[in-house]
């Protein structure tokens, strides 16, 4: 039994513990308690331009009929890193700690990364022993080295830490790090030579490829356990008509691999419940050669490792030029609680960018 509740409306879930989540509406940050469901502020994006003008243009921006004419997605990468920093990757990249002073996060200087782009949404990763923060370019119709980029919040910098070369890959579709082996994993796509998981034990000091090959090996989002690590398949539209989307299953004693679960539709985000279970979303993509329900969904992996769909939403274009035209649910990085999936749907009818809560009994 299921029951689903809306809690705001333009509000985007991030990052999640047990206890709390960071979400965001425009250009601010909240964190929401779990059980209270209660919204606190955090911080804000800067104004972008200095001085009285720039002030009065953002305040302008951010007002509240402002945002009602014309809603924006805003804020589209964060996460929180194990000491308490928050990154954002937004028109800049932003760093906020609770401790400082102010409200107002800080802009990490990127001028010497030429042509820097940002990750495709949920793409950003945070290393707990260094409190790094890592995320891959996701590029299209280029034909230059596609980069890893490490923001590292103690000295307040971002540089280059790794490059894959074009022939290799076309972009990066995430960058998960793996408690159970204390690694960091690199998925890319998207033709069948450029799809491939990678990985890395150092920190992008060396990088190791594990497979790919296929469309089977093309995932954005990936889930970890002490013996295997589970994955949906990323065939989108540009992928051939049989190229149906499947759950995997990779066996690390074994190096095998297994279908568990066909989902038809591309997996865009996946995360862990805190009793072992997990849930992971699929998007529709208009113009895909596959025939798939015109829905996104969420699919619930019980403890025994089976997967079934827990929620479906029909598709439906919103045209808001700033989140294009896909229907997609975002889910958050990091943890959920046992019993309750937090998620905000985009381009779905009657649901689009509400966050809602759904409890399981």
């Amino acid at each position: 039994m299921r029951t689903t509740k809306r809690l705001a409306t333009n509000l985007i879930v991030h990052t999640s513990t047990k206890e709390s989540m960071l979400c965001s509406r425009d250009h601010t940050v909240y964190r929401l308690d779990l059980a209270k469901h209660t919204l606190s502020k955090l911080c804000q994006l800067p104004a972008k331009d200095p001085g009285l003008i720039g002030w009065l243009k953002n305040k302008l921006a951010r007002s509240r009929l402002r945002q009602w004419l014309k809603p924006q997605l805003g804020i589209e990468h964060l996460i929180e890193t194990a000491d308490g920093n928050i990154v954002m990757v937004y028109d800049r990249v932003y760093l906020f700690h609770p401790d400082q002073e102010g409200t107002d996060a800080s802009v990490v200087p990127t001028g010497h990364i030429p042509e820097l782009v940002g990750p495709l949404r949920g793409g950003l990763a945070s290393h707990p022993a260094s409190g790094a923060v890592y995320f891959g370019e996701y590029l299209n119709n280029h034909s230059c080295p596609v980069r890893v980029i490490k923001i590292d919040p103690a000295s307040k910098q971002a540089d280059i830490c790794w490059q894959f070369a074009r022939d290799d890959i076309k972009h990066i579709h995430a960058i998960r790090y793996d408690p159970y082996r204390n690694r960091l994993w690199i998925t890319t796509g998207d033709a069948d030579h450029e799809s491939a998981f990678y990985y890395t034990d150092d920190e992008f000091q060396t990088v190791h490829k594990l497979a790919g090959g296929d469309q089977s090996w093309r995932a954005i989002s990936v889930l970890f356990y002490p013996d295997c690590m589970e994955w949906g398949m990323d065939a989108g539209k540009d992928a051939p008509a049989d190229a149906i989307n499947h759950i995997y299953r990779y066996h690390f004693a074994t190096g095998q691999r297994e279908l568990i679960a066909t989902i038809g539709n591309p997996a865009y985000a996946a995360v862990p419940c805190a009793d072992g279970s997990a849930i992971m979303a699929t998007t529709f993509e208009p113009g895909r050669q596959q025939a798939t329900p015109e829905q996104a969904a969420l699919w619930f992996r019980s403890k025994d490792g089976h997967w079934r769909e827990l929620l479906a939403l029909d598709y439906q274009d919103s045209q808001m030029a700033t989140v294009g035209r896909y229907g997609m649910i975002y889910l958050p990085n990091g943890t959920l609680p046992a019993s309750q999936v937090l998620f905000t749907p985009v381009n779905c009818a009657k649901s689009h960018l509400h966050c809602y809560a759904l409890t399981l009994d």
